[in-house]
């Protein structure tokens, strides 16, 4: 029988998180046959022979392992590589998942049309009602996954019952047609080693003709851990760095796109500025603008970077040599 679904995990040293979302899929029902397959970093070895031997004849694992990180859309894209299945997903190594997510993921597939399908987030506990109001009203948020007219890309708060069209998907919950996926080139290594390669790869999926959408039917519950994850004032630098790649492959072809971006990057760390005095951390709106300022000094380098890798892929692909 044909391999449904490679499930793709990265996890860099996240052990406790990435073992509950082991035994969320093993416990999967399902009669779909799918893999697993880990990318793992800086993970002890007796963590790994631990994992093989606990999900032995309960998940079928194939396992990448590496001393150091490689980057979220290095380790995607090794995961991408060795995958067998005719469709893929992405989950990060903190998510849970209901039992039925495999079966429900693989069962949209079966539209020939539909190339890439995302799943609602929820984070329990951290986001509020009240919380979801505030941010939709700051603009943090919206009611779809669509990407604004400044490129900035807003996810949803909450999800309706009904699926949407969606303009990007998020990473720790997102699943594509392999053959969309890799068409397209897989994550791109130039937006850095963390933000924004799961809102590119999506993107350029759906430019290239594909179908995407967004679903609460596979909801996955998020609990996002704080190994490896930094301050929120130091995570807003990066982000906001790796997004200006991003906006120009968005709307850079487009009128006064510059311009379009510096007020999109304004109204942002204006929003930022709330959440900052609520959080008694001025650092974190200084840092929307440094990260935004740095990324668009960048950005020359980053479009080399990004246009290289292209190239390299399309020789690759073509079966010639990139001189």
């Amino acid at each position: 029988m044909q391999l449904q679904l490679s499930v793709i995990v990265a996890s860099y040293r996240r052990a406790e998180a990435l073992d509950l979302c082991l035994e969320d899929l093993a416990s999967q029902e399902t009669r779909e046959p799918f893999d697993v397959i880990l990318v793992l970093q800086a993970h002890a070895q007796e963590f790994v022979e631990c994992i093989k031997d606990k999900f032995a004849g309960r998940l079928t694992l194939q396992i990448a392992e590496f001393q150091e990180g490689l980057g979220t859309s290095r380790a995607r894209n090794t995961g991408l590589a060795m995958a067998r299945g005719e469709n893929v997903a992405f989950l990060d190594d903190d998510v849970r998942l209901p039992k039925h997510w495999v079966e429900t993921m693989i069962r949209f597939f079966d539209d020939p049309a539909i190339g890439g399908v995302g799943g609602y987030v929820d984070h329990p506990g951290h986001y509020t009602r009240a919380r979801k109001t505030v941010y939709r009203a700051l603009g943090l948020t919206s009611n779809r996954y669509r990407i604004d007219w400044g490129g900035f890309n807003v996810g949803a708060a909450t999800h309706p019952a009904s699926d949407q069209p969606a303009e990007w998907l998020s990473g720790s919950n997102m699943a594509f047609r392999r053959r969309a996926i890799q068409s397209v080139g897989g994550f791109d290594e130039a937006l850095g080693t963390f933000w924004h390669e799961d809102v590119d790869v999506a993107y350029r999926v759906r430019q290239s003709g594909w179908k995407m959408i967004s679903s609460g039917k596979v909801a996955i519950d998020h609990y996002p851990s704080s190994i490896n994850r930094p301050p929120l004032h130091s995570q807003m630098r990066q982000r906001e760095k790796s997004r200006v790649l991003f906006v120009w492959k968005a709307i850079g072809n487009e009128p006064l796109w510059r311009m379009r971006y510096g007020a999109r990057l304004a109204l942002h760390a204006a929003a930022m500025t709330v959440i900052g005095v609520a959080k008694r951390d001025l650092r974190i709106p200084l840092n929307v603008i440094r990260g935004g300022w740095e990324g668009y000094r960048d950005l020359p380098r980053a479009r080399a970077a990004s246009a290289s890798r292209a190239a390299e892929l399309a020789a690759v692909r073509s079966g010639v040599p990139n001189q």
